[in-house]
């Protein structure tokens, strides 16, 4: 059976499969995007990854736009997402209304209350900045996230995202540091 087809969560009946990543600016959410798409790439899919990010960038609104399919691409801008990684409240807030009917948010519930989720689709919580700290550096929430999504989904495996986390960052301490924080979200799911 393909591994990729076997999940319920991935709405397999339509041709694309839209990915929405929101946080603030210093999050990281551009390097999850941009690798969560090389990695789909190196899985054999089309792809498309759309950044948008405010003038300020660290602190400020910041999001990307994954769009993967086995066929064509019909555009990479995305109106109703699939799914949504919300790594802070203000993007929870801003997109989870536009979720399409069958998608899934994964939020981090280390700075996302439980309180404000969309009551009409699933929430999956991941404490990805807690996680993050405890591993020493807030920054690697982003691979804390982007591991409990792979996991939760099977969209792309973990070991074709290490491999294309080995290939884009560079210095050592923060490979280590990213993978580890991989490791640690797809534990967790």
């Amino acid at each position: 059976m393909d591994r990729k087809r076997s999940n319920k969560n991935i709405p397999f009946g339509q041709s694309e499969i839209k990915i929405l990543i929101a946080g603030s600016g210093g999050q990281g959410i551009l390097l999850l995007g941009k690798i969560l798409s090389q990695s789909l790439l190196r899985e054999n899919r089309n792809v498309s990854w759309l950044p948008s990010y405010g003038a300020e960038v660290r602190g400020g609104t910041c999001k990307c736009m994954v769009v993967t399919s086995e066929s064509d691409i019909s555009s990479p801008y995305i109106y109703h997402p699939d799914f949504i990684l919300a790594m802070n409240e203000p993007s929870y807030r801003r997109y989870a209304p536009a979720i399409a009917k069958e998608g899934l948010i994964f939020y981090n519930s280390s700075l996302i209350g439980s309180s404000i989720l969309n009551k009409n689709v699933e929430n999956i919580s991941i404490d990805a900045t807690n996680i993050a700290k405890d591993l020493g550096d807030l920054k690697c929430a982003n691979m804390v996230m982007l591991g409990r999504f792979i996991r939760h989904t099977s969209l792309a495996s973990k070991d074709t995202v290490e491999k294309v986390l080995s290939e884009s960052v560079k210095a050592e301490s923060v490979l280590k540091l990213d993978i580890a924080a991989l490791k640690r979200g797809f534990e967790n799911a």
